[in-house]
């Protein structure tokens, strides 16, 4: 038996007074006459060696009525066994520990094993214990479904070899995402209450926006075990890839951020690129500040590593870049437009792919009569066809459509739709003029397809701006099983596409020269083309630089990724490459030779000046507020063992007990008291 408040025992010593007071009571000195008592017979008091409890059994009843009472408040509990006694149901800690890049400095991974090795060893035997890590994304390590089946003793042995197999990666800091799972977890075992124990050294770069939407569970506490290094850190961040004068040929400026954590005792760094003999470029940073740097590019065709110097920290001191590799591509133009008409839409098409060091676009066009062989379009990224052309091209176009070719057909007027109809394997049809009254415009665009996809932003999807004078009318099933990517107002289909083979056919029904619409002469047009350029097999790797985690897409037909460390990864048909988890320079084998690609860490990584707890306060994380684990173990006591004493609630049968001794002692009295002869009588 055991008492949730043992301090009302004080209150039974109460009862013992009465008695004690009537066993010293002594006889009263003096006597005083009264006239009214002369006729009644003297009854002198007993001996004091003679004083004894004559209603024994009654003082019996009402002491017992006054110890139920105490004990009652007391609040009596059984503690039934040791699972009692640490609390029957326990309760879920989950132990959180972050893994990014910021724990590669100095010892702070060593620190976060302990920590975590720390908060196990507090658990108690009741407890449910489960571990997870997290960076960019969160992981299981010792889950509670795992953790359930094991006793006490082999689940904290479990978790610590866990723990020792871990180790931090460069990925980035996602804590919002980590705190939701971590306390989805919780909530998922159905228990009343929780812990979350985070060890991280917290950095200003830690991600929290999913927290911003998220209503954190009052049950649940989140216990922050910071791991911390005095030296701070600095870190390399490039703006772009190219400077704004850089032209082909020509080695150019890079434009490179560098970040200094309010902590640093350095404000002095180097720039340098590594293997090169060249002069360091200086850079002065104060403590809690950030420059940026114009760096001299090192000359063309080397993959150079550019270094960070001066910094306590060499994480995050390299920054990757990869060879700009021009690519020249072809699209194929079929039709009777000029290159010179400024009337027609091929004038159009020679200006829409600007020429950039990664990339030149070149035109060719071909009479709708004149043969068009395989070796011509095999390699192109389009070919777009204004009207109808011969037999042989459009099996020729069919075959490379169906070899994962983009065919782009324009209706330029109405009338027989022979060559559409064949590439789209349906019977030709008459395609006719629709009625616009003044003009129309574009709605119920697919945002969600690659070629909008590049517009679906608020501050580009708005094509209000983009009408068209004229279009062919076509209905959404004359092409099969096409899908609608865009529609005009008056409810005809303005962009459709059907798949063939690995390939698609791609069809507006108006042009973009200005007798049809406004679209070559709007900010749409180039977004549009480009991304129809980058329809074959997916995006084509035109970006060179990327970051921990991206999914990087490649061209088709890309057969493997060569990673920095030097293993190979291969590659699924037309698949983006996800495997991005070092910093590096990559080389992915294309058809078309070795196309490298540097993969750099989260700048936001280096930003490790610790984050004020009140910060995640803010977004209504509930925080443990205990001074030391002995508090926090005796709280967590108190708090059981007053749940286990209002689940048995012995109190309310003590109170019962007490009242019914008390209506035993009082019949008991009241007999007594009619059955006891009256003595004394008037002469």
């Amino acid at each position: 038996m055991s008492f949730l408040a043992p301090l009302y025992a004080l209150g039974l010593l109460a009862v013992a007074g009465p008695i004690l007071f009537h066993l010293i009571r002594r006889r009263p000195k003096g006597e005083v006459p009264f006239s009214s008592l002369m006729f009644l017979s003297p009854s002198p008091p007993p001996p004091a060696r003679k004083r004894r409890i004559d209603q024994l059994l009654l003082l019996l009843l009402r002491s017992a009525a006054l110890v139920l009472l105490g004990v009652a408040f007391m609040r009596p509990f059984l503690r039934h066994d040791a699972a009692a006694e640490a609390g029957e149901a326990g309760q879920r800690v989950v132990i959180l520990i972050d893994t990014s890049a910021s724990l590669k400095r100095g010892d702070l991974w060593r620190q976060a094993v302990a920590k975590a090795d720390a908060a196990l060893a507090e658990c108690g035997p009741s407890d449910r214990v489960a571990v997870f890590a997290f960076d960019r994304t969160v992981r299981p390590v010792f889950g509670f479904a795992e953790s359930d089946q094991l006793e006490p003793q082999q689940r904290l042995a479990i978790a610590r070899d866990r723990l020792t197999q871990l180790s931090p990666t460069w990925n980035g800091t996602e804590l919002g995402q980590a705190l939701i799972d971590a306390a989805g977890a919780i909530l998922e075992a159905d228990t009343k209450r929780g812990r979350v124990v985070l060890v991280s050294d917290l950095p200003q770069g830690v991600k929290l926006a999913p927290l911003t939407g998220f209503d954190w569970p009052a049950e649940v506490g989140l216990d922050l075990r910071v791991v911390a290094d005095d030296r701070g850190n600095a870190g390399l961040d490039l703006l772009v890839d190219r400077s704004d004068s850089e032209r082909p040929g020509e080695p150019g400026h890079l434009r490179v951020r560098v970040t200094n954590d309010a902590n640093s005792r350095t404000e002095k760094f180097a720039l340098a690129w590594a293997g090169t003999t060249g002069a360091d470029t200086e850079a002065y940073v104060p403590p809690g500040e950030s420059r940026v740097v114009k760096v001299a590019r090192p000359p063309a065709g080397s993959t150079p590593t550019l270094r960070l110097r001066g910094d306590a920290h060499e994480f995050d001191n390299a920054l990757y870049l990869a060879p700009i590799l021009r690519e020249e591509l072809t699209v194929v133009f079929v039709g009777t437009d000029a290159a010179d008409d400024a009337t027609g839409l091929r004038y159009f098409l020679d200006r829409a792919w600007a020429e950039t060091p990664e990339r030149k676009v070149v035109v060719t066009g071909r009479k709708p009569d004149d043969p068009l062989t395989w070796d011509e379009v095999k390699s192109a990224p389009l070919v777009v066809l204004a009207g109808d052309t011969t037999a042989d091209n459009t099996r020729t176009l069919e075959r490379y459509a169906k070899a994962g070719g983009t065919v782009l057909v324009v209706l330029p007027a109405a009338g027989q739709a022979v060559t559409l109809a064949t590439l789209a394997g349906v019977p030709p049809w008459a395609v006719e003029e629709a009625k616009v009254a003044r003009y129309a415009m574009l709605q119920d665009i697919a945002f969600d397809h690659p070629l909008f996809a590049p517009l679906s932003g608020p501050q580009y999807g708005d094509f209000t701006k983009v009408q068209f004078w004229k279009h062919r009318r076509i209905k959404d099933l004359q092409l099969g099983n096409g899908r609608v990517l865009a529609r005009f107002d008056d409810g005809d289909a303005a962009v459709l596409e059907k798949p063939l083979g690995t390939g698609r056919l791609v069809v507006f029904a108006a042009g973009w020269q200005p007798a049809d619409s406004q679209l070559a002469r709007s900010s749409k047009f180039v977004p549009l083309m480009t991304a129809l350029l980058e329809l074959l097999g997916g995006r084509r790797v035109t970006t060179t630089n990327y970051r921990i985690g991206d999914r990087v897409p490649l061209t088709a037909g890309t057969t493997a990724v060569r990673k920095s460390d030097g293993s190979s990864v291969n590659i699924a048909r037309d698949a983006p490459f996800d495997g991005t988890d070092q910093p590096g320079v990559y080389t992915a084998d294309t058809p078309t030779g070795p196309k490298p690609f540097a993969v750099n860490l989260d700048p936001t990584e280096s930003l490790t000046t610790p984050l004020p707890p009140e910060i995640l306060e803010q977004y209504g994380v509930k925080l443990a507020k205990l001074e030391n684990n002995e508090q926090r173990r005796e709280a967590e006591r108190q708090q059981r063992t007053a749940e286990l004493e209002r689940s048995q609630s012995i109190w309310r049968w003590l109170v019962l007990a007490a009242v019914f001794v008390l209506l035993v002692e009082t019949g008991l009295a009241g007999w007594r008291t009619w059955s006891q002869p009256q003595s004394g009588s008037a002469p």
